[in-house]
């Protein structure tokens, strides 16, 4: 689910807040129907939520963890991509 990164665009366009699909496509520059896609799949795995206000239908992240998550992924990525580096480095 968090392998994808339009996916995870999507996601942090969230991070401070319920938004509609349209706020989504202005923060992410992704297109109204790829948001609409994502959105889709984040809410039936249950990551996100929607909230119909009105004429309009809101997104909001269901628990803020998974952007610790995300967080913690992103250190644990760098740090492998560090070492591969450094190893590259130390056979030179």
């Amino acid at each position: 689910m968090l392998s994808e990164s339009n996916r995870l665009s999507v996601l942090q366009a969230l991070k401070d807040g319920q938004l509609n699909v349209t706020a989504v496509v202005e923060r992410t520059g992704l297109s109204q129907a790829l948001v609409s896609k994502h959105l889709k799949v984040l809410n039936i795995a249950g990551l996100i939520q929607r909230k119909p206000i009105g004429n309009l239908v809101y997104y909001q992240v269901v628990d803020k963890g998974v952007f610790k998550l995300m967080t913690q992924a992103e250190k644990l990525i760098i740090s492998a991509h560090q070492e591969k580096i450094n190893a590259i480095n130390s056979n030179i």
